[in-house]
């Protein structure tokens, strides 16, 4: 008798053990999953000699290809896209959301700066991509379409990391290596 509740003893503590090594491995991969970033684009600006107008961005895509080079005016730059976030238990079956970068411009701290003073826009894509990706406007796993856009203060030696999460964009600086090429792979 006494071996037999040993055995049930040792076979309740196994299972109890397989159990919570279960449970946290599908916590951490929930958590994973729902807070993941990846990184989308950098962004890092230099000054033209005697120019006091305009900056030059230097954009890169996710995969480190260069996109363009802008001249951006105001004191800060931005970024737009067409975002689609998808339904979070869509997330926990690796469905990301999805983006289309749509425009890189400056910007001014102050509007009656953005009204009068010189800006441009740059248009980085088509739209195309998330509208193949819904059937007749409708898909099981999108939750919302939206317009996502992130912007900052321009400072030279500092690169700009771009990172996509499963509900917009967000921005982190880092400083900028001494050669600027390094950035563009």
């Amino acid at each position: 008798m006494r071996r037999f509740l040993m055995r049930i003893s040792f076979g309740l503590i196994l299972a109890s053990l397989i159990l919570n090594a279960i449970l946290v491995g599908l916590f951490s991969w929930t958590y994973t999953a729902l807070t993941q970033e990846t990184l989308i684009a950098t962004v890092y600006f230099t000054k033209p000699y005697n120019q006091s107008a305009f900056h030059i961005a230097h954009l890169s895509g996710e995969d480190g290809k260069v996109v363009g080079d802008f001249n951006i005016y105001g004191e800060q730059w931005r970024i737009d896209a067409k975002f689609m976030k998808m339904k979070y238990w869509s997330n926990l079956l690796k469905l990301d959301s999805r983006y289309v970068l749509e425009r890189f411009e400056g910007r001014y701290k102050k509007n009656e700066d953005q009204n009068t003073k010189q800006n441009l826009s740059y248009d980085l894509g088509e739209n195309t991509l998330l509208d193949r990706f819904t059937l007749y406007g409708w898909n099981p796993f999108v939750d919302i379409e939206y317009g996502s856009s992130v912007y900052q203060e321009i400072t030279l030696n500092q690169v700009f990391e771009i990172y996509k999460t499963q509900t917009g964009f967000v921005v982190r600086r880092a400083p900028l290596a001494q050669d600027a090429t390094t950035i563009q792979k």
